[in-house]
């Protein structure tokens, strides 16, 4: 068989993981990648979409066109930055905290599943070792800006 390199294979994994996440999520009418932008702009509090996507390690344009959806369901409100009028800041709406609490059983549902496939302790390691990668990659964009 032919050498894999590593994107390759980590995207492929990532494809798979996603996949289950979104089976889980579909009842909450999202996607494992709006659920995940939920949770960012509720730990950060008001941010810049570049901010966000520096953040989630993601191009603006791609960001946009996932944040567009959670923007016409309510679930996040844009609001003019007071130091600057003309750029615009994202925060969670009500309904999106109130549906963060209704899909995190959701998530979990999908993490029983995945532990099911995989071993509990083989999937927490693969999940700290990317998170490890994950950390790196932000750090090496935060050092870019």
């Amino acid at each position: 068989m032919q050498y894999e390199g590593y994107g390759f294979v980590i995207t492929r994994a990532a494809r798979y993981i996603s996949r289950i996440y979104n089976r889980h999520l579909a009842k909450d009418s999202l996607t494992v990648g709006q659920y995940g932008i939920l949770l960012s702009i509720a730990a950060s509090g008001p941010i810049l979409l570049q901010d966000l996507a520096d953040r989630l390690v993601i191009e603006r344009s791609a960001l946009l066109r996932t944040v567009k959806p959670l923007l016409d369901a309510g679930l996040i409100q844009s609001t003019a930055d007071p130091a600057y009028k003309k750029r615009l800041l994202y925060q969670l709406a009500d309904e999106g905290r109130r549906l963060i609490e209704t899909a995190s059983a959701s998530i979990r549902s999908a993490e029983t599943e995945i532990e099911g496939i995989f071993p509990r302790s083989t999937i927490q390691t693969m999940r700290n070792d990317l998170l490890a990668v994950a950390n790196a990659c932000r750090q090496e964009a935060d050092s870019i800006v």
